[in-house]
C-alpha cells in the first residue's frame, strides 16, 4: 500500500466512524484513532434524523440501530409552566424512507458503527492521540502518541472528527469563529416516569430556559436544561437538582427522574471554522461547527458531513479524481453548518423569551401548530430533509426541467412501487447500498456504453416497464413512479451520488453527457475500469 493513499481519521465518534466506514466500502485504506482508551459510556447525542438514516442505510447498519433505539414520530413544543402544547411537529409525513426520529444513546450508535467498521477491515486504535502534523504536496506527516510512546507515520489525508476541542483543528492552524457567549446546560441520562407517552421528543419553553426530554429505549431518557453558568470547578448536578429543574420547567409532576447514569454540566458556543478543507486536512462534525443541542442537529450534521466528504475523498485518494474535487466539500457543507448554527441559536434563545418576545414566540408556535404547511416545513427542516446542493458546482441539469421535478443538487426521490425482476420490492435506498454512484436510466439506451463510461465508479440500473426479458440489474416500474418522481415524460437519466444527492440529471439518455459530467465536473482523471 502506498501511504499517500491512506486516510487517517482522528476521532471514533459517530462522525469519524461513519467516515471510516464509507471510505473503506469505497476501497480506501483507512486508519482510525481515538484518544479514549475505551468507548464513551456517556449518552451524549441521542437523536438520529431521517436524512442521516438514509445515509447510514447505505452502510447496512439500520437494522442494528433500530433494534437499540426508539421511534419518535413527533416533536412537541410545550409551555413548561402550564403543560400546554404550543406546536406539534409530526415527522411521519417527511419525504424519506425513515419518517421518524430514532432516539438511541450515542454509545449504542458508536458500537454499531464500530462493528460495521470491523466487518470492513477497519479497527479503531484506542488510546492514540494526534500530537503533530505537517503536510506537503504529497502527503501528511503525523505524530501519534500512545502508551508505547510516539510514532511518526505518513498518510495521504487527515480527517479531523475529534469533536469540539479538536486537536486536528488546532494543528491544522485554524480555529472556531462565531458567538462565544457560552450557554450552559445541565444534562442527565436517567430513568423517567412521566405523565406523557414516551413517543415524542418534548421541548419545554420557560422564562428561565428551555428543558428538553428525549425518551430512549425502556424507561431511559435524556433530559437537559438551559441553566446559569455553574462556575468553574462546579460539581456535577445532583439527581435532586435535575428533579427540581424538571418540576419547575416540565409542568411540575409530569416527570420523575431516577437511576442516574450520567449527570453533568456542559457549555456550548455557537461557532464554525472558516474553511472545512485545509490542504490535505479536512474537518467534520463538531471539529468544524459547534452549537446548541436544541433540535438535536449536531451529530446529524456531522454524519452528513462525513457522507458528503467520504465519496469525494475516496475518488481523490484512489487517484481517480483531481484533488480540487475536495473543495466542493467546503462549498456544500459550510453553508449547511452555518444554517444549523444560526437556527439552533435562535431556537435556544426563543425558548427562554419573556414579555413581548415571549408573546411573539407563542404566536409563531401557534401558527406552526395550526397551519399544516408551516408545520410540514418545520418538520422537514428538523429532520434535515430540506438540505440540498442546487447551487453546487457538482450539480448539473441537462435538458428541459419539468415544474415540480427535482433538480440536480436535490436529494434523489425514492418512490414506492419499484420491483426487482423477480417481483420483490426494491427502493433507490437499497440500490445505493452498492458502493459508488448509481446511474438510473429510463428509456432506450445502450446500457453497455453507459457501463463502459461509468466503469468501476458505480452501477448502471435500467428502469423498465415490464419484467419480461428484463436483466437482473434492472428495476421494474409498472406504474411509472420513476417518471412522475423524476419528471421524465419519456426517457432520462440521473446520476445519484453515494450520499444520495442528484449530481447529474438529464432529460435524455446520452453517454456523451455522462462522459462530460465525469470529466469536467467530477474531475475524473483516470479512465474507468471494469
Amino acid at each position: 500500500m502506498n501511504t499517500t493513499d491512506e486516510v487517517l481519521v482522528v476521532g471514533a465518534g459517530p462522525v469519524g466512524l461513519t467516515t471510516a466506514c464509507q471510505l473503506a466500502r469505497l476501497g480506501v485504506p483507512v486508519r482510525i484513532v481515538d484518544s479514549l482508551e475505551q468507548p464513551t459510556t456517556e449518552s451524549r447525542a441521542v437523536s438520529v434524523h431521517a436524512r442521516s438514516m438514509e445515509m447510514l442505510a447505505a452502510l447496512g447498519v439500520m437494522p442494528r440501530l433500530e433494534a437499540r433505539g426508539r421511534h419518535m414520530p413527533a416533536l412537541e413544543l410545550l409551555d413548561g409552566r402550564t403543560g400546554a402544547t404550543r406546536a406539534r411537529l409530526d415527522v411521519t409525513g417527511v419525504a424519506s424512507r425513515h419518517p421518524y426520529v430514532l432516539d438511541i444513546p450515542q454509545p449504542d450508535t458508536e458500537a454499531v458503527l464500530a462493528e460495521r467498521a470491523t466487518e470492513l477491515g477497519v479497527v479503531v486504535e484506542r488510546g492514540v492521540t494526534l500530537t503533530a502534523l505537517a503536510q506537503d504536496t504529497d502527503g501528511v506527516e503525523v505524530t501519534l502518541r500512545s502508551r508505547d510512546g510516539e510514532q511518526t507515520a505518513r498518510v495521504g489525508w487527515v480527517v479531523g472528527a475529534d469533536g469540539g476541542h479538536s486537536t486536528t483543528r488546532a494543528l491544522a492552524g485554524t480555529k472556531l469563529e462565531g458567538g462565544f457567549h457560552g450557554q450552559h446546560f445541565a444534562m442527565a441520562d436517567v430513568d423517567v416516569d412521566m405523565a406523557w407517552p414516551p413517543d415524542t421528543i418534548r421541548m419545554c419553553t420557560h422564562p428561565d430556559g428551555m428543558g428538553i426530554l428525549f425518551p430512549l429505549a425502556g424507561r431511559r431518557a435524556r433530559v437537559m436544561f438551559l441553566v446559569d453558568d455553574p462556575g468553574a470547578g462546579a460539581p456535577d448536578p445532583t439527581l435532586e437538582q435535575i428533579q427540581a429543574l424538571a418540576d419547575a420547567r416540565m409542568h411540575g409532576g409530569h416527570v420523575t427522574v431516577s437511576n442516574p447514569r450520567w449527570l453533568t454540566y456542559f457549555e456550548v458556543h455557537h461557532a464554525q471554522v472558516p474553511q472545512y478543507r485545509l490542504g490535505r486536512v479536512l474537518l467534520a462534525g463538531d471539529a468544524a461547527h459547534i452549537h446548541s443541542p436544541a433540535g438535536a442537529q449536531g451529530m446529524n450534521t456531522g454524519i452528513q458531513d462525513a457522507a458528503n466528504l467520504a465519496w469525494k475523498l475516496a475518488l481523490v485518494a484512489r487517484h481517480r479524481a483531481d484533488a480540487g474535487l475536495l473543495d466542493s466539500y467546503h462549498d456544500e457543507r459550510h453553508p449547511v453548518g452555518a444554517m444549523v448554527v444560526r437556527s439552533t441559536t435562535v431556537l435556544t434563545d426563543v425558548g427562554a423569551a419573556t414579555g413581548a418576545e415571549g408573546a411573539v414566540r407563542n404566536l409563531a408556535l401557534f401558527l406552526v401548530g395550526h397551519l399544516p404547511p408551516l408545520a410540514d416545513t418545520a418538520a422537514a427542516t428538523l429532520t434535515e430533509t430540506t438540505v440540498a446542493y442546487r447551487h453546487s458546482a457538482l450539480s448539473v441539469h441537462h435538458g428541459a426541467h419539468h415544474r415540480g421535478a427535482p433538480r440536480a443538487g436535490d436529494h434523489a426521490p425514492d418512490p414506492d412501487g419499484l420491483l426487482r425482476p423477480v417481483g420483490t420490492p426494491v427502493a433507490v435506498e437499497d440500490l445505493l447500498a452498492r458502493p459508488g454512484m448509481l446511474l438510473l436510466v429510463r428509456g432506450s439506451a445502450d446500457a453497455d456504453d453507459l457501463r463502459d463510461a461509468l466503469g468501476d465508479l458505480g452501477t448502471v440500473v435500467r428502469v423498465v416497464a415490464d419484467a419480461a426479458g428484463a436483466a437482473g440489474d434492472c428495476v421494474v416500474d409498472r406504474g411509472d413512479v420513476i417518471g412522475r418522481a423524476y419528471g421524465w415524460s419519456s426517457g432520462g437519466m440521473a446520476l445519484i451520488r453515494p450520499d444520495g444527492y442528484l449530481g447529474l440529471v438529464a432529460a435524455s439518455v446520452d453517454v456523451g453527457v455522462l462522459h462530460d459530467y465525469l470529466a469536467d465536473t467530477l474531475r475524473i482523471t483516470q479512465p474507468s475500469t471494469v
